[in-house]
């Protein structure tokens, strides 16, 4: 196969045919006789099959699958690889590796590819899907619910408190958020993505990953400093955790998140919590911290009859129930109260969203 022949193939399968930007990213990422290889597993296959097939030494591949497995160009199950699923995903694993292991140049064609990338993402934000079921939902924040009495402990759903999904993990590691660490948009957290299960954490802990390995504590205690800076919790929209990382994002640096709200689709792309907002008016002082808080422009200052200060006001059919807001009131005046049945988290993921059988590092319960 012609060299360039490699990248032209690899950014069809990966959605861009002909661009320039993605071939010259890709150039970055591995070499051409790399890239024959990493064609091979389009679709999950072991060592052995493709070594058959191709007619090679099996030993051999296996050394440059794992070479290219540690720089995170392909997925390793128990016993199969595959090609990344999308091009987005390459960006988002390649920044778990220390600097010095980060390809020469990744940064700067990256930069000259992600407007495009950007732009194909909000194209499909426009290909809604046709049972309007989101494909993401809002985790509502660990404090949030804990600062708000009307919330009994017995309403909560395990799935939708962060301490309770930690507490069900067997191993839980950290990375810094990819999106933030190129854009520098806002100064919250970093150390935002959350990864779950032995396999996945024990996969990217070594001496060329900045993946940190945490316990149960210490998980918490950074879940509620990601909820105090005001990233939002995102995981797939079914009762249980679909994959094995948890995305915190904002809407600054957020290359889906930040592109769904200025599309105007966010509620049909992500489904709201089973919570919403509500003001005190009494406590509430007129500050307006909550305003800067929130993503969703779901919070307005409206006047009162009891009071010439205008006072925080949440707009119902924006509020994604996130629980920013809560959290960020010094003064008490907002708390959450339960406005939605179990039944609004769906209890199987949607066909679309289901990952293909075969997959070692997907999480098992989810495959039957």
């Amino acid at each position: 196969m012609d060299k360039n022949e490699v990248y032209l193939k690899a950014a069809e399968k990966l959605g861009y045919p002909g661009s320039a930007a993605c071939v010259n990213y890709l150039k970055v990422m591995f070499t051409p006789e790399e890239g024959e290889v990493l064609l091979e597993f389009l679709v999950p296959a072991t060592c052995a099959q493709v070594a058959q097939r191709l007619k090679i030494d099996e030993k051999g591949l296996q050394t440059k699958l794992d070479d290219l497995a540690r720089r995170r160009l392909l997925f390793h199950g128990q016993t199969e690889y595959v090609f990344q699923f999308g091009i987005h995903v390459f960006f988002a694993r390649v920044p778990h590796a220390k600097d010095e292991y980060i390809p020469e140049g990744f940064w700067e064609a990256w930069r000259e590819f992600h407007p495009e990338e950007i732009e194909k993402s909000a194209m499909r934000m426009s290909n809604l899907p046709a049972d309007g079921i989101p494909g993401s939902r809002i985790v509502p924040y660990r404090l949030a619910i804990k600062a708000s009495p009307k919330i009994k402990p017995e309403q909560v759903l395990w799935y939708e408190d962060m301490a309770q999904m930690f507490a069900r993990e067997e191993m839980i590691g950290v990375v810094k958020c990819p999106c933030r660490k190129e854009f520098h948009n806002c100064d919250r957290t970093r150390d935002s993505c959350f990864y779950f299960g032995k396999e996945a954490v024990e996969r990217d802990i070594n001496e060329h990953s900045v993946m940190k390995k945490l316990t149960l504590e210490e998980a918490i205690d950074l879940s509620d400093k990601v909820e105090q800076s005001g990233l939002m919790h995102l995981l797939g929209n079914f009762a249980g955790m679909p994959s094995y990382v948890m995305c915190n994002c904002c809407n600054d640096c957020c290359v889906v998140l930040g592109p769904a709200i200025a599309s105007g689709r966010l509620r049909q792309l992500y489904a709201p919590s089973r919570y919403l907002a509500v003001v005190d008016e009494d406590k509430c002082t007129g500050c307006q911290d909550c305003l800067d808080r929130c993503f969703f422009n779901a919070i307005d200052m409206r006047k009162t009859f009891n009071s010439k200060k205008k006072k925080a006001h949440v707009i119902k059919d924006y509020c994604m129930g996130c629980g920013s807001c809560v959290v960020g009131c010094k003064h008490g005046a907002l708390t959450f109260e339960l406005v939605r049945p179990p039944e609004h988290i769906p209890v199987r993921p949607q066909p679309r969203y289901q990952p293909a059988k075969g997959m070692g590092w997907i999480r098992e319960e989810y495959l039957k």
